[in-house]
C-alpha cells in the first residue's frame, strides 16, 4: 500500500459505496474522500487521466455523503472527473491536475474548494530548486518511473494553478503528502515559485484550509475567542515566503511549547 494505513477502501458497484461508507462513517470518520481517477504517485495502471468510477458509481457514493451530511473530498485529476465532482457537489476537488476552462467556470460557479497540491507533480530530482527541496526529494526515495511521471505532469499542472489563481477559484492549501510540517513549508514555497503572493499563499494555508477543514471558528486567523496556536518568526514572509522557518516562538493553545528567542540573539 502507498499509505501505511493502507491507501483507500476498495469497492465495487453503486451498493459497494454505498456499503462501504456506511461503514466508514460508522468507524467515526469526519469527511470522505473519493478517489475518481489514478495519480501521479501509484501503480503503472493507476494514471491521472484515467477516471476510475461509472456514473451510477459516482452518484451513489455522492447521494449517500449528502444524505449522512458529511462532505466529499475528491480526488480527482483529469477534466471529466474535475467536472463531475464538482456538479454532484464536492466540498473539494483535490490536486487537478489536467483541466480545462469549463472547469475553473464551474470551480467559481458552485465555489468549491480547489487543493492543488503542486508537490505531488513538482518535487522530483530534476526540479528541486532549493536545498529543503532537494533534501525531501533525497528522503524519499522516489521511484525513476514516478519522478518521470511527475516531470511529465508538472508543466500542466502549474499552468491550471495559474489559470485558477488568476480567476479567483477558492483555493486552499494542502500538501497531501507527510510529513506534514515540511510538506506544507515546502508546498508554501511552491505556490510562491508558481505564481501566488506570499499573502494568497498565507490566507490559503491559513484561514482558508481552515475553512476546508470545517474549524474556521477555532483556527486560522488571530481573534479573540479562538485558539492561540501561533508561530512567531524572526522575518516577514511577506519578504520572502521562506522565513516561515526561522521561528522564534510556537504557541500551542496560548502557551508556549518552543522558545527559540535566545538561541537568535
Amino acid at each position: 500500500h502507498f499509505l501505511t494505513s493502507g491507501h483507500a477502501r476498495e469497492c465495487d458497484g453503486p451498493y459497494g459505496f454505498v456499503q462501504a461508507i456506511r461503514e466508514q462513517i460508522k468507524n467515526g470518520v469526519d469527511h470522505i474522500k473519493l478517489n475518481l481517477t489514478g495519480g501521479i504517485m501509484g501503480p503503472a495502471w493507476d494514471r491521472h487521466w484515467h477516471s476510475f468510477l461509472l456514473e451510477d458509481e459516482l452518484r451513489a457514493a455522492f447521494a449517500i455523503c449528502h444524505q449522512r451530511g458529511f462532505k466529499v473530498m475528491a480526488h480527482a485529476a483529469n477534466p471529466q472527473a474535475v467536472k463531475d465532482a464538482i456538479r454532484l457537489g464536492a466540498h473539494t476537488v483535490e490536486h487537478g491536475y489536467i483541466m480545462d476552462d469549463e472547469c475553473i467556470d464551474l470551480f467559481l460557479q458552485h465555489q468549491t474548494w480547489y487543493v492543488p497540491t503542486l508537490a505531488i507533480s513538482h518535487l522530483t530530482p530534476g526540479q528541486a530548486a532549493n536545498a529543503w527541496e532537494a533534501r525531501w526529494v533525497e528522503q524519499r526515495h522516489l521511484a525513476a518511473d514516478l519522478c518521470h511521471r511527475a516531470d511529465m505532469a508538472a508543466d500542466e499542472h502549474r499552468a491550471w494553478f495559474q489559470r485558477a489563481l488568476a480567476a479567483g477559484v477558492r483555493m486552499a492549501l494542502g500538501s497531501d503528502i507527510r510529513p506534514l510540517k515540511e510538506a506544507a513549508l515546502l508546498e508554501m514555497g511552491l505556490w510562491v515559485k508558481d505564481g501566488a503572493t506570499p499573502w494568497q499563499t498565507l490566507l490559503a494555508a491559513t484561514i482558508n484550509a481552515a475553512a476546508v477543514c470545517g474549524v474556521e471558528a477555532e483556527l486560522g486567523t488571530i481573534e479573540v475567542g479562538k485558539l492561540a496556536d501561533l508561530i512567531v518568526v524572526e522575518d516577514n514572509p511577506l519578504d520572502d515566503i521562506h522565513h516561515l522557518r526561522r521561528l522564534l516562538l510556537v504557541l500551542k493553545e496560548g502557551q508556549i511549547v518552543s522558545d527559540k528567542r535566545q538561541q537568535s540573539v
